[in-house]
This record gives C-alpha cells, sequence and structure tokens, in this order.
C-alpha cells in the first residue's frame, strides 16, 4: 500500500554519538531531520502512530559514509524497516557478503578499508554473540545495541578481514550474530541473572573466542591483533544496568502502536528506555524499537503524571 503524504514525521530509532550529551531519538519529515535528546530527567508524551512505514535506503558516498534516502513511495508495511524496493536499493547490505563475494559499491569499499574489531557482546538474559565494527563506530555500535557487557577481541586492518574472524568464530565457538531485541528487553525485566554473573558469561565468551583465534596460523599475515579489551558503556545506560542488577526493572505492559505514552526517562540502553512517572513510582522498561517505523509527536510534559499500570492491576 502506498501512502502519498511526504510530511509524515517517522521514527528512525534512538542513535548515539560519543561525544554527545545523551542518546538522541531521530524522527524524519521527508529530506528534514529531527533531534529528540533523551536526557535523564526530561518529562515527554510521545503520541505514537498504528501503522508502520518504509524508513528509505542507504547508499554510500565515495569517502565511505553513509546517505539515508527517504521511501519514494512512502510505502506501508507489516513488518521489518524497508519495502522490497528500497531494500533492492540498500547498497550497505553488500556489507555482510563482502567477505565472501568481493562485491560492493566503491563507497562501501572505502568504508571496509578501515581497521575494524572483533567483539563479544552479552545482554541482561545471558544471550552473548559475536560482533564486527568499523574504528569510525568502535564505541557508538555497541552502544546502539543495547550490551550490558562487552570485549574487544581482535583488530583487523580490514572488514573483510574480520569478517571471515567473526563467521569463524560462529562456526567453531558456537556465538551466534544477532540477538533479538524483544529478547534483550525482556531480558532486562526478567531478573534471570545479576551483572557478576553475566560479567563472568562474557569473559568467558571471549576467553574461548581469543582462544580460537589464538590456536589459527597466519593471522598475522591479515594483519590480525588479539586483544582484551573491555568496552566502556555510556554514562547514560548505567542506570538501566543498575536497576536490572538490583531487580528492580518491570515491563512496560501496554502496548505502545497507536497510543500516547507519558514517561520520565531516567537512563537508556540501546533501544530500550529506563522511565518512571515520578518520585517513588515504579521503574519500567520500554521498548522503543517499537516506535521505529511509525509516526511518533513528541510533547514536553511538566510535573509528574498518571503511572502506567500494570496488567496485574
Amino acid at each position: 500500500m502506498e501512502f502519498a503524504s511526504a510530511t509524515r514525521q517517522l521514527c528512525h530509532g534512538i542513535s548515539f554519538a560519543e561525544h554527545e550529551p545523551a542518546p538522541m531519538l531521530q524522527l524524519r519529515s521527508g529530506e528534514t531531520w529531527g533531534t529528540e535528546y533523551l536526557e535523564a530527567g526530561r518529562s515527554l508524551a510521545l503520541e505514537i502512530g498504528e501503522l508502520k512505514f518504509c524508513l528509505g535506503y542507504i547508499t554510500m558516498k565515495a569517502d565511505g559514509s553513509r546517505n539515508t534516502l527517504p521511501c519514494p513511495k512512502n510505502q506501508a508495511l507489516r513488518t521489518g524497516t524497508q519495502c522490497e524496493s528500497c531494500r533492492r536499493l540498500d547498497q550497505s547490505k553488500f556489507m555482510h557478503h563482502f567477505h565472501k563475494t568481493g562485491e560492493a559499491p566503491e563507497g562501501l569499499r572505502k568504508y571496509l578499508e578501515q581497521p575494524h574489531f572483533l567483539y563479544i557482546a552479552s545482554f541482561a538474559h545471558g544471550a552473548t554473540k559475536v560482533g564486527t565494527t568499523s574504528t569510525s563506530s568502535k564505541w557508538t555500535r555497541l552502544a546502539q545495541q543495547g550490551a550490558v557487557i562487552a570485549r574487544y577481541v581482535a583488530r583487523a586492518n580490514d572488514g573483510a578481514a574480520i569478517r571471515v574472524l567473526e563467521d569463524l568464530v560462529t562456526e567453531h565457538v558456537g556465538l551466534s550474530q544477532q540477538v533479538r531485541q524483544k529478547s534483550k528487553v525482556k531480558g532486562l525485566a526478567s531478573w534471570e541473572l545479576d551483572y557478576a554473573q553475566l560479567d563472568q558469561i562474557n569473559a568467558d565468551a571471549a576467553g574461548r573466542a581469543r582462544d580460537f583465534l589464538g590456536a589459527q596460523r597466519g593471522l598475522e599475515a591479515y594483519g590480525v591483533q588479539l586483544r582484551d579489551e573491555l568496552w566502556e558503556q555510556p554514562a547514560f545506560a548505567r542506570p538501566v544496568i543498575g536497576a536490572w542488577d538490583a531487580h528492580a526493572l518491570h515491563a512496560w505492559t501496554t502496548a505502545l502502536p497507536g497510543s500516547t505514552v507519558n514517561l520520565r526517562i531516567r537512563g537508556v540502553l540501546g533501544q530500550s528506555i529506563l522511565a518512571d512517572s515520578g518520585d517513588g513510582t515504579t521503574l519500567r522498561v520500554l521498548d522503543a524499537a517499537e516506535l521505529k517505523t511509525r509516526e511518533v509527536a513528541v510533547v514536553e510534559q511538566r510535573g509528574d503524571f498518571k503511572e502506567e499500570q500494570s496488567a496485574l492491576f
């Protein structure tokens, strides 16, 4: 289904920059981008549309940077974040297969030429994955994913070499390359583990990956260096991690699509927002990935407001 309106303000999710004061909710209307800073203590209402719309596609510039173009048809979606037409036009898809096919646009090749890192990331419910990141996104990649704990285990001269290592670790160490967002959010409110337990899970997985890579011959020819480097959590994520570690987090129980939600922000972990309704009210974790692809309007609030109720009451 196509919708002619190009003025629809769509949410592109939460983005991060190492030197910005807070995570940013990215909103786009046509060619115009808007940024809402999710500072701790900010009170706001989110007016959320019910329908999902295509977020467009990515092209790579000659210098290796990205350009996000809006969907030409403003296509409505049932699932995902792109229509079929934009998925075909998207140049970032070559990134995941370049080390196997050698096929990529010039701009993406430029991006892949920079040094890359291999990391092991763990999430609140214990799921642990292997992943890659470039030098330019070394910190932000893990912030974007909402890792609770992560360690870098290797560095390579380029993105193709690091993706070969990623596949090897998946095959021989048994670490997945993906963790679903819904399971990340569910884990924050499930109280299955604490920080010390998760740190041990992550350290063990990082150790197994490093031992496996260290036993391989010829890595030096690809500029591979083993590392044991702990990722530094962003300050705005620590309240979320602290509340999870204290078993004080509860799930946000009302449906987000087609609703207006009131919240006071307490912290942000990846695409999850820690919020309450004022002093002494329940700490809840909201899955902000539900906002992505939907129309979102942000309205400032003053003072406290009615607390989001649990389904138990």
